[in-house]
């Protein structure tokens, strides 16, 4: 079961394929609702072979937990119109122009009226930036701010053609990869599909999940299953909760959301609330040691693992990320795009969470079978050739702490090494029953 080699010709081969499907996806007119969200999906879908993904909808009005699905969102077409009869603000330029959710408005207005629904960053002048409003009905137009303050007083006519059906839909999908050993325990791996046009923020999390599932798949062993969620933010991971609460909360051993998984500058770990759940400890530990690595608290949250670990559901799932979401000024603009993120990057991040699921798999609590120190030396473990030189293989220190306590993720801590990588050695260990499952 290996990750991945960085200098291999599959590793830039991949690279290249997750950087092809952002692509793809970067452009799709997407919300938490809507026919664009069901395009990524199906693009998603096609990546894995097709007939993987299994597609769910819950009805606009539906009530989950606290929230209810909103009607969904349809967007055709937005534009405003200067007094001197320029175009600007053309969604079908760039889908970020629009507030996403807006309603439709067709009308003139006043440069005053109208500076009432525009939305600019005055510290990122020549972005684009993202604003939503799902919950509560508004019309408006996102926009940079150098191309704001150009605005002359005069008349302006705003046009946007959208609709809000109550008779729609919330779509998400989701699909199991099965244990080989007729295991119940899952790994959650959640990711989210639902902004538009931005590259490391949106769909590195879905690529980066996808190419997860793929080669899980051609692993041969696989001692946990691991379920797959691909949903709009928020309300997607609500609706899902509230549709497989007790399947979660029965099954659920440890998980991950996956966002901002694409540019080279950092990893990120997002801990749960008490922070020393399986999740934290395997995460923690396999991105402890790289570049620029940056844990953050529970209370730094911002993406769906909120839900999963809200005090009724506490199913301690932790974010994994490169560089967390809220932490680089593109977020959330048109400077996130597809410059920001690369195929290195996305490598990054695909191995980051694949040494994650290699750490998951070996662990386990080991427990001596053998009063002292075993020989090593007559089962090829130890050197027998004493030639004054201080030799102690690793197999030495690693037996010393199977106590029946400590699992393979504190013993490799320990030793300063990643958990996977005393899966030889342990397979010779056990081919000798020198230790055993500690129950």
């Amino acid at each position: 079961m290996d990750k991945l080699d960085f200098r291999s010709k599959e590793f830039n081969q991949t690279g290249k394929a997750m950087y092809e499907l952002a692509k793809e996806l970067f452009p799709i007119p997407r919300s938490i609702t809507g026919q664009g969200f069901r395009d990524s999906l199906q693009i998603l879908n096609k990546t894995l072979g097709g007939g993987i993904l299994k597609f769910h909808s819950v009805k606009s009005g539906t009530k989950v937990f606290d929230w209810v699905i909103p009607p969904e969102w349809h967007i055709n077409n937005a534009f405003i119109i200067t007094p001197s009869g320029e175009k600007i603000c053309d969604f079908k330029k760039h889908n970020l122009h629009i507030l996403n959710y807006s309603e439709a408005v067709d009308k003139e207005v006043s440069l005053e009226e109208l500076q009432d629904h525009l939305y600019s960053i005055e510290e990122l002048p020549n972005a684009i930036p993202y604003v939503t409003s799902y919950y509560k009905r508004h019309w408006g137009f996102c926009i940079t701010h150098n191309e704001r303050k150009r605005l002359k007083d005069g008349i302006y006519k705003v046009f946007i053609d959208a609709k809000h059906n109550k008779e729609g839909v919330l779509n998400y999908a989701d699909f199991v990869i099965p244990s080989t050993q007729n295991k119940k325990d899952e790994i959650l791996i959640s990711t989210y599909l639902c902004h538009p046009s931005m590259a490391n923020n949106e769909v590195s999390g879905p690529v980066v999940a996808i190419f997860l599932a793929k080669w899980l798949m051609s692993l041969k062993n696989r001692k946990y299953n691991y379920r797959f969620v691909i949903v709009p933010e928020t309300i997607g991971s609500i609706a899902y909760i509230h549709q497989n609460l007790s399947h979660l909360k029965n099954h659920t051993k440890a998980g991950f959301v996956l966002s901002c998984m694409g540019d080279d500058n950092a990893y990120s770990l997002i801990h749960t609330p008490k922070e020393n759940s399986l999740s934290d400890k395997v995460a923690l530990h396999t991105l402890k040691n790289k570049e620029n690595f940056k844990e953050f608290s529970f209370l730094n949250r911002g993406s769906d693992e909120r839900q999963y670990n809200s005090p009724l559901v506490n199913l301690n799932i932790a974010g994994v990320c490169r560089t967390k979401y809220g932490e680089y000024k593109q977020y959330h603009t048109s400077e996130d795009d597809l410059n920001f993120i690369s195929k290195k990057g996305l490598m990054g991040g695909l191995q980051a969470i694949q040494e994650i699921v290699l750490n998951l798999e070996i662990n386990d609590i080991y427990q001596s079978t053998t009063f002292c120190e075993p020989n090593l030396g007559k089962r090829g473990l130890y050197h027998t050739l004493n030639n004054g030189v201080k030799q102690k293989p690793i197999s030495v220190d690693f037996l010393a702490y199977c106590d029946g306590k400590n699992d393979i993720i504190d013993i490799a801590n320990i030793l300063n090494i990643q958990a996977y990588e005393i899966k030889e050695l342990l397979e010779k260990i056990l081919e000798y029953k020198l230790l055993s499952i500690a129950h």
